[in-house]
């Protein structure tokens, strides 16, 4: 079955260049490829930016949503979160899955998919390696075809998956604040802010 035929909605992120202006301002936090680790979204790894842009509610990250990087190399991330106190923004150079239907598939299972296998299969069978632009379309990824498996099967290895996904994102979170805390203490012991 095509991603097309799974997800409600197939669409590129937020181009902040279109956007209309708007007299408020807001901090909104912007995904990066760097935000992306083992399919999870890391919450300390988003850009915080102040802006007075209309955002549509489409362009802002929901729970369950699979967000895939277009240019390579080809990253996907979900977001197993529900962000209440975040507005978290998905910019133009991901392209946006959401609304998976759930009586098919899980989300963590295609996104986890797609990752490890779906893209780089796609690639490789339709040549976009060779191809001057490697950049991936939103027509690209509505091809790509997952594998038929019961919802069952794929619930089996969701929950492995997700929780190898979940430790990887809390032994990220581990060495983020090992690296802060000896930015800290070099910065007291030598007495210069500039510790990177």
């Amino acid at each position: 079955m095509k991603i097309s035929d799974v997800f409600d909605e197939v669409y590129t992120g937020f181009n902040i260049n279109n956007s209309s202006s708007s007299s408020t301002v807001e901090d909104v936090y912007f995904i990066q490829k760097e935000s992306i680790e083992y399919t999870n979204i890391i919450q300390s790894k988003l850009i915080k930016k102040r802006i007075s842009s209309n955002i549509k509610k489409k362009y802002v990250l929901e729970g369950r949503d699979i967000i895939i990087s277009l240019k390579k190399p080809y990253k996907v991330g979900t977001c197993n979160f529900y962000p209440r106190d975040k507005k978290i923004i998905i910019p133009n150079n991901f392209i946006i899955l959401r609304g998976i239907n759930r009586d098919l598939y899980s989300y963590i299972f295609v996104a986890n998919y797609l990752e490890s296998i779906g893209i780089e299969k796609f690639v490789r069978e339709n040549n976009i390696e060779s191809k001057e632009n490697k950049d991936l379309t939103v027509t690209n990824i509505k091809d790509i075809i997952l594998p038929s498996i019961s919802k069952d099967e794929q619930m089996k290895i969701s929950k492995l998956m997700n929780q190898i996904n979940e430790r990887s994102t809390i032994y990220s979170n581990i060495l983020e604040n090992d690296n802060e805390i000896i930015k800290y203490a070099l910065n007291l012991v030598v007495g210069d802010l500039n510790a990177r």
